[in-house]
C-alpha cells in the first residue's frame, strides 16, 4: 500500500496538478489490491452476473474514494470491449460487461459517474474494440480486420452520445477494414480523426495505450513512435519506461516535439489543440 500512496505522492509534491493514472478496473486488472489493503473490485463480468447495477453503483463508488484518497485522479478503465470468451486478453479474464452493446455502455456509465464524482477522469479502452480480437497487444501487433464489426463502436458511440466520454484509449490494433495502410489505431488518422473524431463525434481527450508494450516496441523506436502517435491524433502519449528504463525519457519526449515543429514536421498549433483538450479535460476534477 505504502509503495503506490508514495509514489503518487512524490509526484503530487513535484506537480500537485500532474495527472496521477493507474488500472484500478477490478478482477485481474486492479493495481490497488486487496493485498495492499484496498477493497476487492470484481472482474466487469462478475459485476453484471452477480452484483448488477445497484452493486455496480455501490463497489465502484467505494472504489472511487479509496482511488482518490490515495491519490490518484485518473483511471485507466472502463473497459468498453464486447465479450467474447475466444478473446484472450479480455473475454478470458471477464474484463468486458457483456456482449451487448447497450449494457455494456450502461455499466461503464456507471464506473465513470462513479469516478469523477469523487474528482477522477477515467479513460475508456480500447478503441476501435478489443474484445473479438485473436491476440494481445502486450506481446504484438493484434490485426483485427477478420474478426472487427461494426458492433464493437456501439459502446463508444452510446457513451459520447451521453456525454460520459471524456478520455478515450486507443489500442495497438489493425484494423485494415478502417484503416488500409494497416498501422496500428494508435498512429491512424483514419481511425482516430476520421472515425472517432468526425464519425462518433468525439470531442475529449484521446490518449495512446502503451508504447512500451512490444507491439510498438519492437517495431518503431520511441521517438518515431511519439511523433507517429501525435501526428495520428493523440493528447497523451503513456509510456511505461519499463523495457529499458530511461530517468530522462520526459525530458527526451519534450525534446523530440520541439525539433519536431523546429523542423515542421509538427505544428505549434497542433500541440495547442491537445494542450485545449487536456486543459477541458482538467476541469473535469
Amino acid at each position: 500500500r505504502e509503495g503506490a500512496e508514495s509514489s503518487a505522492r512524490r509526484f503530487r509534491e513535484a506537480d500537485p496538478h500532474a495527472w496521477m493514472a493507474i488500472d484500478q478496473e477490478g478482477g485481474l486488472v486492479q493495481r490497488l489490491s486487496r493485498d495492499l489493503g484496498y477493497t476487492w473490485i470484481p472482474r466487469a463480468k462478475q459485476v453484471v452476473e452477480e452484483r448488477g447495477m445497484a452493486g455496480a453503483e455501490e463497489i465502484y463508488a467505494i472504489g472511487a474514494r479509496e482511488f482518490r484518497a490515495a491519490g490518484f485522479n485518473m483511471n485507466l478503465a472502463p473497459v468498453a470491449d464486447l465479450h467474447d470468451p475466444e478473446n484472450a486478453v479480455i473475454g478470458r479474464h471477464g474484463r468486458a460487461y457483456g456482449d451487448n452493446g447497450r449494457a455494456v455502455a450502461e455499466y461503464a456509465h456507471t464506473f465513470i459517474e462513479a469516478f469523477e464524482a469523487q474528482g477522477a477522469v477515467c479513460a475508456i479502452k480500447h478503441f476501435p474494440g478489443h474484445g473479438r480480437s485473436r491476440g494481445d497487444s502486450h506481446d504484438g501487433f493484434v490485426d483485427i480486420s477478420e474478426t472487427w464489426s461494426e458492433a464493437e463502436l456501439d459502446p463508444f458511440r452510446r457513451l459520447i452520445e451521453r456525454n460520459s466520454a471524456h478520455l478515450i484509449m486507443g489500442g495497438h490494433l489493425i484494423n485494415r477494414e478502417l484503416d488500409p495502410s494497416g498501422v496500428p489505431a494508435t498512429f491512424s488518422k483514419a481511425i482516430l480523426d476520421d472515425l472517432l473524431r468526425d464519425r462518433l463525434g468525439f470531442t475529449g481527450a484521446i490518449m495512446t495505450d502503451d508504447l512500451d508494450m512490444a507491439a510498438i516496441r519492437e517495431n518503431f523506436d520511441q521517438r518515431e513512435a511519439v511523433l507517429r502517435a501525435i501526428e495520428a491524433g493523440n493528447d497523451i502519449i503513456m509510456m511505461s519506461n519499463s523495457a529499458a528504463p530511461d530517468p530522462e525519457l520526459p525530458q527526451r519526449v519534450t525534446g523530440w516535439v520541439r525539433e519536431a515543429i523546429a523542423g515542421g514536421r509538427l505544428t505549434e498549433a497542433r500541440i495547442d489543440a491537445s494542450v485545449a483538450r487536456l486543459e477541458a479535460l482538467k476541469a473535469r476534477v
